[in-house]
């Protein structure tokens, strides 16, 4: 990767970053220790195992969130966190625990994030968030079956496959785009087995990459991008989206801001929340450009 878009990161995230990106950052690009990044992720775990609904910055809620905990749970697995490790067995045990036994499914955010200051898409003043969120068939539950696949030894079989076939089956007609993303996480997932992974792909191939933006102009916005199925190129589905993804990653070297950061696509006014975003934009952002060897 070009030094100075690097340095120019370094720079930014040193001044404005949260503790984990910063130390994340230290640790992929400057040999930090793994001990400060864990240790930072762990400052966002609650009592109950959950991860704080505010490690999302969408949400301003210290309360565990589903959706807050697939992200740690993603962060865990970059890092090679093993079953064995205390964080990773309470996380498993608050989605066990958590998990609605009727519809299979996790609440995506926790009812007191009403509380607390949140986006206006997060907002539950009528009772509706969860069926806008398609009763959280795929988001984050997709992303969240991926994660226990990987700790498999920690989660029931039957609940395993029960998981696995209902998200498939939902999988069939995904188009929202969040579903998607989390449906792409699970298809990045090595424990993901192929008997499973293989269907999902052909609903992918023949569904969803035609859809998928492959030149700069399209990708401004708040679109489905590239990169957000395939993040490195280990993804399934990076030889299929290679083209798409070398103009992303172009247009990222094009728009990065003279402070060092990336901006978001929205915003819902919040400063903090504006700030954090801009940081794990930014982190994702030059893990991107070296995992992709630019």
């Amino acid at each position: 990767m070009a030094i100075r878009y690097l340095q120019n990161a370094w720079h930014y995230l040193n001044d404005h970053a949260r503790p984990f990106e910063r130390v994340a950052f230290q640790h992929a690009f400057q040999h930090g220790p793994i001990s400060a990044v864990l240790e930072a992720l762990q400052q966002y775990q609650n009592e109950d195992g959950g991860f704080q609904a505010h490690f999302e910055p969408d949400n301003r809620t210290s309360a565990s969130s589903a959706l807050a905990t697939s992200v740690a749970l993603r962060e865990a697995r970059r890092l090679g966190m093993s079953v064995t490790e205390p964080m990773v067995q309470f996380a498993v045990k608050y989605l066990l625990d958590t998990l609605d036994q009727e519809t299979m499914t996790w609440r995506i955010i926790p009812q007191e994030a009403q509380n607390a200051p949140h986006a206006p898409w997060w907002d539950n003043t009528d009772g509706t968030l969860i069926q806008r969120f398609s009763g959280c068939k795929l988001n984050p539950r997709a992303d969240l079956l991926g994660s226990l696949w990987v700790y498999q030894e920690l989660v029931p079989e039957e609940v395993l496959v029960q998981l696995t076939d209902d998200v498939l089956k939902h999988a069939e007609h995904a188009s929202e785009m969040h579903d998607l993303i989390c449906l792409a996480h699970l298809l990045g997932t090595e424990e993901f087995p192929e008997v499973y992974r293989a269907p999902l792909l052909q609903v992918f191939r023949e569904r969803v990459l035609p859809t998928i933006p492959d030149h700069k102009d399209a990708m401004q916005g708040y679109v489905l991008l590239p990169l957000q199925i395939a993040d490195t190129p280990e993804h399934p589905l990076a030889f299929d989206l290679e083209d798409a993804v070398q103009t992303q990653l172009d247009l990222m070297l094009e728009t990065q801001s003279p402070q060092g950061h990336w901006e978001p696509g929205f915003s819902w006014g919040n400063r903090e929340a504006d700030q954090e975003w801009k940081s794990i934009l930014t982190f994702q952002n030059v893990s991107a450009l070296q995992a992709w060897g630019l």
